[in-house]
């Protein structure tokens, strides 16, 4: 290998590292969690569904975390900002390194989920102040529109704002980039939730262990 191609490479990991450095990131508090969007979206129910998934998982794992309670705020959604942030988070991997658009940091709470109606990639943005913005694309955009994607989309993008990062099993409900596995393949006839695997359930473990409390 060339000097120049060997550069290229331990950039390209060292890029990869730092993105994948805001998965595992632990929260030291129960975080509470505003979903914005209109108060009859139908992903208003899917996200409360996405956060019992989450902490009946946690306590079936015997870990102390939970994830707080959801409130519900409509108004406008900043759409040219979640365009923005998906743009720069997908471009890392999932993990952007650059701030937030201040206009997703208007809304208070720790997971603040925008439920927009434009078309852009879902995702989970880093740990930035304390908290994490959560993107949801227009439900009438593909893959969305298919039986059973949304309600997986929310909660592997709910995975996400909890610490974990991306797999390449299209099985299960981490799978994403730079794998090639993409929402759609959430798709079912019958209403269900993606597993995890053995080793993200470590992993939750690891971050909230039984003893974890707030501080």
């Amino acid at each position: 290998m060339s000097f120049r191609r060997a550069g290229l490479a331990m950039i390209l990991a060292i890029a990869a590292q730092g993105a994948l450095a805001q998965f595992g990131s632990a929260w030291m508090r129960t975080p509470s969690v505003t979903a914005v969007g209109k108060s009859d979206d139908p992903r208003m129910a899917l996200l409360d569904e996405a956060v019992k998934f989450w902490n009946e998982t946690l306590a079936g794992l015997g870990s102390g975390f939970r994830i707080g309670p959801v409130t519900r705020v409509d108004q406008p959604i900043p759409e040219d900002a979640l365009q923005a942030m998906s743009n720069r988070t997908v471009g890392m991997f999932g993990q952007g390194g650059a701030g937030t658009p201040a206009a997703l940091r208007a809304v208070p709470g720790d997971i603040t989920v925008f439920l927009a109606h434009t078309e852009f990639v879902s995702f989970a943005g880093p740990f930035d102040g304390g908290r994490r913005v959560v993107g949801i694309r227009g439900l009438q955009f593909p893959p969305l529109t298919f039986p059973n994607v949304a309600r997986n989309v929310i909660a592997h993008e709910i995975g996400h704002a909890i610490g974990l990062g991306h797999n390449a099993d299209p099985r299960l409900l981490m799978c994403g980039r730079p794998a090639p596995c993409r929402p759609r393949e959430f798709r079912s006839i019958e209403p269900r939730m993606f597993p995890l695997s053995e080793e993200e359930k470590r992993q939750l473990l690891a971050m909230y262990p039984p003893d974890w409390k707030p501080r």
